[in-house]
């Protein structure tokens, strides 16, 4: 018995619904860019669950906004990545900002207070060469700056007069990360971090985790006993893996790491190669949070 046309058309209605439902479009196709939501896995360079204690080491730890700096590479064709370098300044910031100035590049230095006073020279050479300083805290204390989310501001408030006691004027951005990232155990996770984050936005700061990075402060990972160098750079590479399509694209970098930083010619060809230009989080104009 021949099919009647009702039949038929209906299948192909079917069908038709049934890929617009579902879609054509794999999860890793290489085109398709990913917006990072509340469900997104935490990255691999996400910091363990434990609360490191305080330590003098640097692997432990509103006055106005002002004028974001001036992007290096305007070209709306290209995507962004963002390099960010955490708890400096230290001993080798200078090394970074000398391999910056070699590449016409900026970049964001979320800074912890003790250490803009031991090396208040480089902190001025952050703020005259045109990078964006945010705040890491004053104290990078966990004890101190997760006891409530008024405990918090207290601190940054407290990172910001500090930075103009050294600097001589206000020359922080209202950008800041959170010690740990926004995943961490003692500010509650995603689950509890809410109340902070709308802390800090309240207080004109936006708040940014990271998406791929070195995995500089995370040893525990290196399962396999492998050189830091080497450890370091396979997880850049891993984490681009499965972050690298993620818009924003940020980098974390502690520039209290000479391995790191003995790498950042390294990863910043690779990201040229790729084809990325370079930003600063104050341009980003929102929350960042894995």
């Amino acid at each position: 018995m021949r099919k009647t046309p009702f039949k038929i058309t209906a299948f192909v209605l079917a069908l038709i619904t049934a890929l617009m439902l579902f879609g054509c479009v794999k999860p890793d196709d290489p085109d398709v860019v990913v917006d990072v939501g509340e469900n997104t896995p935490v990255p691999v360079t996400a910091a363990p669950t434990g609360t490191p204690a305080p330590t003098d080491d640097p692997t432990a730890a509103p006055t106005g906004t002002p004028e974001p700096t001036q992007n290096v590479n305007p070209d709306p064709s290209k995507r962004k990545v963002y390099l960010t370098f955490d708890d400096g300044p230290y001993d080798y910031t200078d090394r970074v900002l000398d391999i910056l100035a070699q590449y016409n590049i900026k970049a964001t230095f979320f800074t912890v207070g003790r250490f803009m006073f031991r090396y208040p020279d480089t902190l001025k050479r952050m703020a005259a060469e045109g990078h964006v300083i945010g705040s890491h805290t004053d104290s990078h204390d966990f004890n101190i700056i997760y006891k409530s989310p008024e405990a918090f501001l207290e601190d940054v408030a407290k990172w910001r007069e500090d930075l103009k006691a050294q600097v001589g004027y206000d020359a922080g951005a209202y950008v800041l990360r959170f010690p740990g990232g926004t995943t961490n155990s003692s500010i509650g996770g995603r689950s509890g971090r809410g109340a902070y984050v709308e802390a800090v936005n309240a207080a004109g700061y936006y708040a940014f985790d990271w998406s791929i990075g070195f995995n500089d402060k995370w040893l525990a990972g290196n399962v396999n006993n492998l050189p830091k160098p080497e450890y370091f750079w396979q997880s850049y590479l891993e984490t681009y893996s499965y972050y690298g399509k993620t818009d924003p694209l940020i980098v974390l970098i502690h520039d209290t790491e000479e391995e790191s930083v003995n790498l950042l010619a390294r990863l910043i060809e690779d990201l040229l190669a790729k084809g990325f230009e370079f930003d600063t989080c104050d341009h980003i104009g929102d929350n960042f949070l894995m």
